[in-house]
């Protein structure tokens, strides 16, 4: 038996380019399972979704870092001060690979960071990796 198996994790994506919000959709289906996707296009909006309880627990959020209004950084900041919600998992997805951004993402407390692979094999092991961890790991609820 799966650790989230009585509940169906949702993934919530926080990310403002649709074509990425696709990759990672089409991703899923082709790796099924149990996991619910929702979006968000900014930090904003995720805030606000968590906030009103519209993303129901066990989650995972996958967050890009380059946003409008609030980086990637700032939600995380936001998250991590919010006595609520400072237990969330939240994996960051970047197009940089650069080590400072790495290290700064860790540094405001990122459960992970992804790079947004241009080969598309492998950007779906790192979205199956993803998906196999929503899946196994126990999560806050």
């Amino acid at each position: 038996m799966k650790a989230n198996e009585e509940s169906e994790t949702t993934l919530l994506l926080v990310e403002d380019d649709q074509a990425d919000v696709f990759l990672v959709k089409r991703a899923l289906s082709k790796h099924g399972g149990a996991i619910r996707v929702q979006v968000a296009r900014d930090g904003m909006e995720a805030l606000e979704m968590l906030r009103r309880g519209e993303v129901p627990r066990p989650y995972v959020i996958l967050s890009d870092l380059n946003m409008p209004g609030m980086s990637g950084y700032e939600f995380l900041d936001e998250i991590r001060s919010d006595k609520d919600l400072c237990d969330s998992i939240i994996f960051v997805i970047s197009s940089s690979d650069l080590p400072e951004d790495v290290t700064l993402a860790y540094q405001h407390f990122a459960s992970g960071y992804i790079v947004k692979e241009m080969d598309p094999p492998r950007m779906m092991r790192s979205m199956n990796l993803l998906f196999d961890f929503c899946e196994i790991i126990r999560l806050p609820g």
